[in-house]
C-alpha cells in the first residue's frame, strides 16, 4: 500500500505540473506540501503512523539505502501513467524526516539562444567563444534557475553532423540526437579525450569534475560544464580556490554565465485549440569574461584572492571590460515592460 501512496504523489505532481514537493514529518500528522511554478501551493495531510512505511518504500522505488540521507540527489522514475525526474533531498526534522522532490521541468519546447532572454551584447559574447570551439564555458545558476535550458539551446546551435559530441554525467534531463552520453568516471574521461571528440558537456558538482574540465579544455575542445551557484563570483572563487596551476586555469576558463527566471508581465495561457501551453519566463543574465586584464590581475595578485580590496578591484577591471551585473538586466527588463517591478 505504501508503493502505491508513492506512487500516486508522484502522479499528482507530473499532471499537475508541481515543481516541488515537500513531505516533511510532524509531531501528529505528515505534511504534503505541492509548490507550483506560478506560486500556488496545496497542502495535504496523512497519518503519522504512515511514515515510516512511506519512507521505506520511497527508498525502496528509487533503490535507496535505508536511513540514507541526501542531498539533490538525481533520481529518475517511471510509470505506466507517468514519468518524473526530479533532485531528492532526505534530511532529519524536529518530528521525523524532511523529503524535498526538486522536479525537472520536462519541457518539450526547447528555446534556441534568441529566445532565452540574452541581451544583444551578452548574446554576441556567448555565441562568439561558443563558435571558436575551444576552452571552459561553464553555465551556472542556482537550482530550477534555467542553466539547463541555456545548455540545450547552446548544445542546438553547436550540434551537427560535423562535430563530436560527448555528454559525461547522470542528470542531463533530456536526450538530444547526436551526443554520445557516458557516465561521469575516470575512465569514460579518458576514453573520451582519447577519442575524436570537438565538444565536451558535464555537470560540475566536485572538484573533481572541475579539474576534469580544465583538463578537456585545454586539449583544444570546447567544454560546456553546469554548475550551481548564486552568481559568477561564487563560481570564479570556487575555481580559483580550486588547487591546480593558475596559469592552467586561467588559460581554460572563457566564460562565466550566471542567470535566473522571471516570469513574464505577461502570463501564457493554455490555448484550448491546440492544448499548447504558452512562454510565461524569461532569463535574466550575467557574463563575465575572463579578459587579458583580468587574467593579468589575477596572476598579480595570486595570494590576494580572500582580502576585500582583491575582490573590489577585480569587479572594477571587469565592469570596465564589459560586465554587466545580474541586477542591470534586471531593471533593463522591468524598463522594457517585460516583467514586473515586484
Amino acid at each position: 500500500m505504501s508503493k502505491k501512496i508513492i506512487s500516486h504523489l508522484f502522479n499528482y505532481a507530473c499532471q499537475e505540473g508541481a515543481k516541488n514537493l515537500v513531505i516533511e514529518g510532524l509531531p501528529e500528522k505528515i505534511s504534503l506540501n505541492y509548490y507550483f511554478p506560478d506560486g500556488e501551493e496545496r497542502l495535504f495531510s496523512l497519518p503519522k503512523k504512515l511514515e515510516k512505511d512511506l519512507s521505506l518504500a520511497l527508498r525502496q522505488v528509487l533503490k535507496l539505502g535505508a536511513n540514507e540521507f541526501l542531498n539533490k540527489k538525481y533520481c529518475k522514475i517511471e510509470d505506466r501513467h507517468y514519468q518524473l525526474t526530479f533532485y531528492l533531498t532526505i534530511s532529519p526534522s524536529s518530528a521525523g524526516e524532511k523529503i524535498i522532490v526538486n522536479i525537472i521541468p520536462n519541457n518539450k519546447k526547447l528555446y534556441r539562444l534568441k529566445q532565452l532572454g540574452l541581451q544583444a551584447r551578452e548574446l554576441k559574447t556567448l555565441a562568439t567563444f561558443a563558435k571558436r570551439r575551444s576552452g571552459l564555458i561553464i553555465l551556472s545558476s542556482p537550482f530550477g534557475q534555467g542553466k539547463s535550458m541555456t545548455l540545450h539551446a547552446l548544445i542546438s546551435e553547436l550540434n551537427n553532423e560535423k562535430h563530436s559530441l560527448y555528454y559525461l554525467g547522470d542528470s542531463f534531463s533530456l536526450e538530444l540526437p547526436g551526443i554520445n552520453y557516458l557516465k561521469s568516471t575516470k575512465n569514460n574521461w579518458a576514453k573520451v579525450l582519447n577519442l575524436d571528440s570537438d565538444i565536451i558537456i558535464s555537470e560540475i558538482s566536485s572538484e573533481d569534475d572541475l579539474k576534469n574540465a580544465i583538463r578537456a579544455a585545454t586539449t583544444g575542445r570546447l567544454v560546456l560544464a553546469t554548475m550551481a551557484a548564486d552568481s559568477v563570483w561564487e563560481v570564479l572563487l570556487s575555481y580559483l580556490k580550486l588547487k591546480s596551476p593558475l596559469k592552467l586555469k586561467l588559460d581554460s576558463l572563457k566564460l562565466i554565465l550566471n542567470q535566473r527566471l522571471a516570469p513574464l508581465k505577461r502570463k501564457g495561457a493554455i490555448n484550448k485549440s491546440s492544448r499548447s501551453i504558452a512562454r510565461t519566463q524569461i532569463g535574466l543574465f550575467e557574463i563575465l569574461e575572463l579578459t587579458p586584464a583580468l587574467k593579468n590581475f589575477l596572476s598579480a595578485s595570486e595570494q590576494s584572492k580572500q582580502k576585500n580590496k582583491f575582490w573590489e578591484r577585480l569587479g572594477q577591471i571587469a565592469i570596465r571590460d564589459g560586465y554587466r551585473p545580474l541586477v542591470l538586466d534586471y531593471k533593463k527588463k522591468i524598463k522594457e515592460g517585460l516583467i514586473d517591478s515586484k
